[in-house]
């Protein structure tokens, strides 16, 4: 089969037109449930909320992630410790104006409990805090010349240890401690997205990465893939739905989408196989190209990630200040998620070709005063706020919403 479909250099190098369609539709797909989760109560279409997002949430980014690892130019150590610092620094940028100044302007406008708690997730194991970690540890892999299969046996192993540690470790009774453990593992802190429960995720994207430059017969591969992934990830689903596993989390739960238990990591990996190759012979029956709006959301999948949140909890802020209330109705939220998506597509653009605002071209003492502006803000604001909360707001109580 190696010998069939992949050459011994690479013949495959450049952006992947697949690869693109599938960021471009979970851009897409994070906006809009973003904005039905954060700013309306219980608006989310069932089907998507419990089980659509096992299929194309997080963790189809994360496998996204690591295929492009494959891709980067420089391979040391060394870049992948100072992506992974510079990740790291902007999602706590984006936690504090996302998160922690809203609700502190909110906390001193009105007193409410509400506000002081959810300003403390300027604490969480988002995904970008999570793929700073992702790339620190890759950094550590590359120092100790791990193989791309070790990595991939690391994530599993990890995987297997997260599971193994919610059986079997209780959280810290201090919840600063607490929160700290949920960058790694689950805890009753705000465990969104822990490092040992989804570094399988990147793993297995950056094993496949690792492939995917020498590929010489997509189309023949894309048939095979489809042909052992669909089954095999089916098979494991139906028996995922209609039996109990008591050693699993209820299947479309919080609790097992944040810890993405091994056995439906594994699945999920295998799914996400397979939807790339749908997508290969999707993209290829017109031609091979894609339009500018799909090239758009892929190429600049972070920005969309941080620019539409600065449209959603911010606003959710406001609404419950202002009101009590999120959005009412089914219909609001579908027409503010569109627009938000058309508001970062304009704003993006125009930063592109007039602005030029990155993180990336900071250098010298203004990367280093950001820097440090941003940890020194981190620590301010936690201690600020930790010993004002009587109830910590988090996943596990629906961060405290009305």
């Amino acid at each position: 089969m190696s010998r069939r479909y992949f050459a011994n250099e690479k013949v495959n190098a450049g952006r992947q037109s697949e690869l693109d369609l599938l960021k471009a539709l979970c851009v897409v797909g994070m906006i809009f449930t973003h904005v039905f989760l954060d700013l309306g109560k219980n608006v989310m279409p069932t089907v998507v909320d419990d089980y659509l997002t096992e299929f194309f949430g997080a963790a189809t980014f994360m496998i996204c992630m690591g295929i492009g690892m494959g891709y980067m130019r420089k391979q040391s150590p060394a870049s992948y410790l100072a992506r992974g610092f510079g990740l790291l620094t902007i999602g706590q940028f984006l936690n504090i104006v996302r998160n922690a100044l809203p609700n502190l302007i909110a906390w001193w406008i009105t007193g409410k409990q509400f506000f002081i708690a959810n300003s403390l997730l300027i604490l969480q194991s988002d995904i970008l805090t999570f793929a700073g970690l992702a790339f620190l540890l890759m950094a550590l892999f590359k120092k100790l010349r791990f193989k791309d299969w070790a990595i991939l046996a690391a994530g599993v192993v990890m995987s297997l240890i997260a599971l193994l540690m919610w059986h079997t470790v209780p959280s810290p009774a201090n919840y600063l401690a607490s929160q700290m453990m949920a960058f790694f593992v689950i805890s009753d802190a705000e465990a969104y997205f822990p490092l040992l429960c989804y570094f399988i995720f990147v793993a297995f994207g950056y094993f496949v990465g690792s492939y995917y430059p020498r590929i010489k017969d997509k189309d023949g591969l894309a048939n095979r893939i489809m042909l052992i992934c669909f089954p095999l990830s089916a098979i494991y689903y139906l028996a995922r739905f209609n039996f109990e596993m008591s050693y699993l989390p209820e299947l479309g739960t919080d609790l097992q989408y944040n810890m993405k238990p091994t056995p439906d990591a594994i699945a999920n990996c295998l799914f996400t196989l397979g939807i790339i190759a749908v997508l290969y012979k999707i993209v290829q029956a017109p031609g091979g190209k894609l339009p500018h709006v799909v090239d758009h959301f892929s190429r600049y999948i972070n920005n969309y990630y941080c620019l539409h949140y600065m449209f959603v909890l911010p606003v959710q802020t406001i609404l419950i200040a202002a009101t009590g209330e999120l959005l009412p109705g089914k219909v609001i939220p579908f027409l503010y998620a569109c627009l938000v998506t058309v508001i970062c597509y304009v704003l993006i653009s125009l930063n592109e070709k007039y602005w030029h605002i990155h993180f990336a071209t900071l250098r010298g003492t203004k990367l280093a005063v950001f820097t440090a502006a941003v940890w020194i803000a981190t620590v301010a604001i936690t201690a600020y706020a930790y010993p004002r909360i009587e109830v910590f707001a988090n996943i596990w109580n629906e961060y405290l919403l009305p």
